[in-house]
């Protein structure tokens, strides 16, 4: 199993949102572009201050039978702390604080380590990636990079961010 680092995403916002929106925004977006998530941690914390609360996802798509995508996703929400804000109807609660995205987008080629049984396999794999897979791994870093900037502009578009094409 190799695990190839493709791309990297990052989105950081401070102000007023909804933590329970957020959170729903990003399992609803990995669900649809057909990832399986894990959640690898979550923790919340109170302060003085606000609270805080740490989230990370590994998500795992699985593409063809030798490769899946992998995109590691880190949420901290820092100072968090309940408002309410006025609109023209009424009033509603949000939450004020500082979010930080951190995303990794990662193919994983040979992910049931069929090709890791002997040396002359390992041996065939590597032949493999070099002369024949070399046309569909450069498709898949493609894709997984689209996968990356579609979630990573969904969230700046929540977050009502400027976001880039």
């Amino acid at each position: 199993m190799e695990e190839i680092n493709i791309t990297v995403g990052r989105v950081k916002y401070s102000g007023i949102f909804s933590f329970d929106d957020y959170y729903k925004l990003l399992y609803d977006l990995f669900r649809s572009l057909g990832y399986d998530i894990e959640e690898v941690k979550y923790s919340h914390k109170t302060f003085s201050t606000g609270d805080s609360a740490t989230i990370e996802w590994n998500c795992y798509k699985k593409v063809d039978d030798y490769s899946q995508f992998k995109i590691w996703a880190k949420t901290e929400v820092t100072d968090l702390e309940k408002v309410q804000v006025q609109t023209k109807e009424q009033t509603i609660a949000r939450n004020k604080g500082a979010c930080y995205l951190e995303m990794k987008g990662n193919i994983i080629t040979d992910y049931e380590n069929r090709w890791e049984i002997n040396p002359f396999m390992k041996f065939l794999k590597g032949f493999y990636d070099v002369y024949f897979y070399k046309s569909t791994f450069d498709t898949w870093k493609a894709k997984v990079a689209l996968d990356l900037h579609t979630v990573e502009n969904e969230v700046k578009a929540f977050f009502n961010m400027q976001r880039f094409m």
